[in-house]
């Protein structure tokens, strides 16, 4: 047995699939199957950005290593700090909801942290994102 599946063993087996988890909280086979099964309820309003986000989720290997969608309405005290980034304009947030961040097994659902400080990249000319920007964004998550 290798050292790195007697790691993956302390993680544990999934409630659901009874499969290894691949991390504390993250079983590879039922959250992204959850994941995927909710593409149908989110779009950012541009397909190639939409593909890159589904493409960060369909190979996580932790519930901390994906893009998600998160719509406008859920930041307060939106803050322009007067940077730009290649594409974009950065603000700072507060993110209402937060990130999910611990699965409650029993109730099977995640639960998120609450507010949270994040940064925002308001998209450029978000209609026209061409594929080197998509490229550039993928080369942080896949």
């Amino acid at each position: 047995m290798s050292q790195h599946t007697g790691f993956r063993k302390s993680f544990g087996k999934c409630f659901d699939c009874e499969r290894q988890r691949t991390a504390v909280i993250w079983c590879e086979n039922c959250d992204i199957a959850f994941l995927k099964d909710n593409f149908r309820n989110w779009t950012s309003g541009n397909s190639k950005i939409d593909e890159l986000i589904k493409c960060t989720q369909l190979s996580a290997k932790e519930n901390m290593d994906y893009l998600e969608w998160i719509d406008f309405d859920q930041f307060d005290l939106i803050e322009n700090i007067n940077k730009r980034g290649a594409f974009s304009s950065i603000y700072s947030a507060v993110w209402m909801e937060g990130p999910k961040w611990n699965l409650d097994e029993e109730a099977e659902l995640w639960t998120r942290t609450g507010p949270i400080k994040v940064i925002l990249k308001r998209l450029d000319n978000s209609q026209n994102i061409d594929q080197e920007y998509v490229n550039q964004a993928s080369k942080h998550f896949i």
